[in-house]
């Protein structure tokens, strides 16, 4: 397979099949970043599904990136996370970002839960 075929595999696995809100508006950008995180990035190292998302989730919070991180909740729900992991893991960053910044990524994590009847709290 090569990192094309890599990269959709992988989209689809995390974000389930259909287009981004940039795949409609540029898709070569869309196709840039899909080709390089999901063919390339994801096939690094020796971290599961699981755990990247896990890094994914609290960088994003960290970089209050919040459209990403709700996407990658939903990601993260799919590859086998539990909820309570990846509340724990937005928790465990208020020490180091502050609470606010933690507060708006809980938020946005929530959102997700709602939307897939997922119970709170947890």
């Amino acid at each position: 397979m090569d990192r094309i075929e890599k990269s959709k595999a992988k989209f689809n696995q995390l974000f389930g099949e259909g287009e981004t809100a940039a795949q409609a508006t540029d898709p070569d950008f869309q196709d840039i970043l899909n080709h390089f995180v999901f063919g390339e990035v994801f096939f690094q190292g020796n971290l599961d599904d699981k755990q990247r998302e896990l890094i994914t989730l609290v960088v994003l919070a960290t970089n209050q990136t919040l459209p990403q991180l709700k996407a990658h909740v939903q990601a993260a729900l799919n590859v086998g996370l539990t909820p309570v992991e990846i509340k724990e893991a937005v928790y465990q960053c208020a020490p180091y970002i502050g609470f606010p910044k933690t507060l708006n990524a809980i938020n946005e994590v929530n959102e997700v839960f709602k939307a897939k009847n997922i119970a709170l709290p947890i």
